[in-house]
Protein backbone atom coordinates (compact mmCIF):
# COMPACT_ATOMS: atom_id res chain seq x y z
CA UNK A 1 0.00 0.00 0.00
CA UNK A 2 0.83 3.51 -0.53
CA UNK A 3 0.67 5.94 2.05
CA UNK A 4 0.59 9.47 0.63
CA UNK A 5 -0.19 12.68 2.71
CA UNK A 6 -1.00 16.49 1.55
CA UNK A 7 1.37 19.33 1.82
CA UNK A 8 -1.42 21.67 1.41
CA UNK A 9 -4.36 22.02 -0.56
CA UNK A 10 -6.16 24.31 -3.49
CA UNK A 11 -8.24 27.56 -2.55
CA UNK A 12 -10.00 29.55 -4.37
CA UNK A 13 -13.86 31.46 -4.63
CA UNK A 14 -14.56 29.26 -7.73
CA UNK A 15 -17.20 26.70 -8.06
CA UNK A 16 -16.48 23.58 -9.67
CA UNK A 17 -19.09 24.21 -12.63
CA UNK A 18 -16.76 27.56 -13.23
CA UNK A 19 -13.82 25.92 -12.72
CA UNK A 20 -14.79 23.52 -15.76
CA UNK A 21 -15.51 26.50 -18.06
CA UNK A 22 -13.03 28.69 -17.35
CA UNK A 23 -10.92 25.67 -17.11
CA UNK A 24 -8.21 27.69 -15.77
CA UNK A 25 -8.41 30.10 -13.14
CA UNK A 26 -6.58 31.92 -10.33
CA UNK A 27 -6.08 30.84 -7.03
CA UNK A 28 -3.91 29.82 -3.33
CA UNK A 29 -1.79 26.83 -2.40
CA UNK A 30 -2.39 26.76 1.35
CA UNK A 31 0.88 24.67 2.53
CA UNK A 32 0.48 23.09 5.90
CA UNK A 33 3.25 24.40 8.73
CA UNK A 34 5.17 21.10 8.39
CA UNK A 35 6.09 21.70 4.84
CA UNK A 36 6.42 25.31 4.85
CA UNK A 37 10.83 25.29 4.54
CA UNK A 38 10.42 23.23 1.60
CA UNK A 39 9.05 26.32 -0.11
CA UNK A 40 12.67 27.93 0.47
CA UNK A 41 13.86 29.00 -2.86
CA UNK A 42 10.58 28.20 -4.52
CA UNK A 43 10.32 32.02 -5.62
CA UNK A 44 13.07 32.02 -7.87
CA UNK A 45 10.22 30.00 -10.45
CA UNK A 46 7.92 31.99 -12.58
CA UNK A 47 5.79 28.75 -12.86
CA UNK A 48 5.63 25.24 -10.86
CA UNK A 49 4.05 22.36 -10.95
CA UNK A 50 1.61 21.07 -8.50
CA UNK A 51 1.23 17.25 -8.33
CA UNK A 52 -2.88 16.88 -7.05
CA UNK A 53 -5.06 14.37 -5.52
CA UNK A 54 -8.35 14.14 -7.64
CA UNK A 55 -10.32 13.88 -4.55
CA UNK A 56 -13.81 14.45 -6.75
CA UNK A 57 -13.07 11.90 -9.36
CA UNK A 58 -15.87 9.82 -10.61
CA UNK A 59 -14.63 6.62 -11.44
CA UNK A 60 -12.01 4.52 -13.07
CA UNK A 61 -12.77 4.36 -16.74
CA UNK A 62 -10.36 3.26 -19.60
CA UNK A 63 -11.84 4.66 -22.46
CA UNK A 64 -13.44 7.83 -23.13
CA UNK A 65 -14.48 10.34 -25.35
CA UNK A 66 -13.30 13.72 -24.71
CA UNK A 67 -14.87 16.56 -24.05
CA UNK A 68 -13.44 19.78 -25.50
CA UNK A 69 -12.80 18.24 -29.12
CA UNK A 70 -15.69 18.14 -31.06
CA UNK A 71 -16.70 14.61 -32.56
CA UNK A 72 -14.03 13.08 -31.02
CA UNK A 73 -13.57 9.28 -31.02
CA UNK A 74 -13.56 7.27 -27.82
CA UNK A 75 -9.77 6.84 -26.83
CA UNK A 76 -7.80 5.65 -23.74
CA UNK A 77 -7.81 7.71 -21.28
CA UNK A 78 -4.18 7.92 -21.16
CA UNK A 79 -4.14 9.72 -24.26
CA UNK A 80 -6.41 12.90 -22.55
CA UNK A 81 -6.25 14.78 -19.56
CA UNK A 82 -9.84 13.62 -18.36
CA UNK A 83 -9.68 14.01 -14.70
CA UNK A 84 -11.50 10.21 -14.46
CA UNK A 85 -8.46 8.03 -14.11
CA UNK A 86 -7.42 4.66 -12.68
CA UNK A 87 -5.23 6.67 -9.92
CA UNK A 88 -6.48 10.29 -9.69
CA UNK A 89 -3.64 12.16 -9.82
CA UNK A 90 -3.67 15.70 -11.23
CA UNK A 91 -0.19 17.54 -12.77
CA UNK A 92 -0.97 21.02 -13.39
CA UNK A 93 1.79 23.51 -14.49
CA UNK A 94 0.78 27.01 -12.96
CA UNK A 95 2.72 30.11 -13.42
CA UNK A 96 3.81 31.13 -9.46
CA UNK A 97 2.42 35.20 -9.32
CA UNK A 98 4.06 35.36 -5.63
CA UNK A 99 4.32 34.15 -2.11
CA UNK A 100 3.51 35.15 0.64
CA UNK A 101 4.93 32.72 3.30
CA UNK A 102 2.86 29.32 3.40
CA UNK A 103 0.75 30.67 0.72
CA UNK A 104 1.25 30.29 -3.50
CA UNK A 105 -0.64 32.64 -5.62
CA UNK A 106 -0.98 31.22 -8.94
CA UNK A 107 -2.72 31.69 -12.14
CA UNK A 108 -3.80 28.83 -14.72
CA UNK A 109 -4.95 26.88 -12.13
CA UNK A 110 -7.62 23.89 -13.39
CA UNK A 111 -8.02 22.27 -9.95
CA UNK A 112 -11.07 22.49 -7.89
CA UNK A 113 -10.97 24.50 -4.47
CA UNK A 114 -10.14 22.16 -1.65
CA UNK A 115 -8.04 19.84 -4.18
CA UNK A 116 -5.20 18.17 -1.75
CA UNK A 117 -1.61 18.81 -3.57
CA UNK A 118 0.68 16.11 -2.68
CA UNK A 119 3.99 17.75 -4.32
CA UNK A 120 5.42 20.87 -6.06
CA UNK A 121 8.36 21.19 -8.37
CA UNK A 122 10.06 24.38 -9.59
CA UNK A 123 9.47 24.40 -13.35
CA UNK A 124 12.18 24.74 -15.66
CA UNK A 125 11.98 25.14 -19.95
CA UNK A 126 14.69 22.10 -19.17
CA UNK A 127 12.29 19.74 -18.23
CA UNK A 128 10.54 19.62 -21.86
CA UNK A 129 12.08 17.71 -24.67
CA UNK A 130 13.33 19.94 -27.33
CA UNK A 131 10.54 19.12 -29.71
CA UNK A 132 7.18 18.18 -28.01
CA UNK A 133 4.14 17.46 -30.59
CA UNK A 134 0.66 16.44 -30.14
CA UNK A 135 -0.62 15.37 -33.40
CA UNK A 136 -4.37 16.49 -34.39
CA UNK A 137 -7.73 15.14 -33.26
CA UNK A 138 -7.28 14.83 -29.56
CA UNK A 139 -5.64 18.70 -28.90
CA UNK A 140 -8.40 21.43 -27.97
CA UNK A 141 -7.80 22.34 -31.96
CA UNK A 142 -6.94 20.21 -35.14
CA UNK A 143 -3.29 20.38 -36.42
CA UNK A 144 0.33 19.51 -34.74
CA UNK A 145 1.63 21.40 -32.07
CA UNK A 146 5.49 22.22 -31.73
CA UNK A 147 7.22 23.68 -28.30
CA UNK A 148 10.53 24.63 -29.20
CA UNK A 149 12.41 24.99 -25.86
CA UNK A 150 15.85 25.95 -27.31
Amino acid sequence: MVDITPIGYVKHEYPDDEVKRRRFVEAVVEILPEYHDGLRGLDEFTHIILIAYLHKSRGRPLVVRPKRVADAPEVGVFATDSPDRPNPIAVSIVRLLRRGGPLLYVDGEDLFSGTPVLDIKGFSPRRCPKLAKALGGLTDHAGAYSINMS
